[in-house]
């Protein structure tokens, strides 16, 4: 899948400067991983099957959500009319 993020300043997850959002380093290592994660997915059904994800969609809207540890999440976007699908990241981190 191509992975896109909704603004700049989360697109710096994936850089060495990713202590710029505040996260803990443990969730940002995770966050990492599960991105990669969904990087190297061919489909939806591929998401949904890799259970340590814990991958669901969110009730009354289009987005879409994994489960980086127990308190953080990535909220994000599938476009499945593109090839290949595209994911955009909108939310890292805490939703409570």
């Amino acid at each position: 899948m191509k992975l896109e993020f909704a603004s700049q300043h989360l697109a710096i997850i994936l850089t060495d400067q990713a202590h710029k959002l505040g996260l803990p380093l443990g969730v940002t290592k995770s966050c990492r991983d599960k991105l990669h994660a969904i990087m190297n997915a061919s489909s939806e059904l591929t998401l949904r099957n890799m259970r340590s994800l814990q991958y669901k969609k969110l009730e009354g809207s289009d987005l879409r959500q994994i489960r980086i540890n127990d308190q953080y999440r990535v909220h994000f976007l599938l476009d499945d009319s593109t090839s290949p699908p595209t994911v955009t990241v909108t939310f890292i981190g805490d939703p409570h």
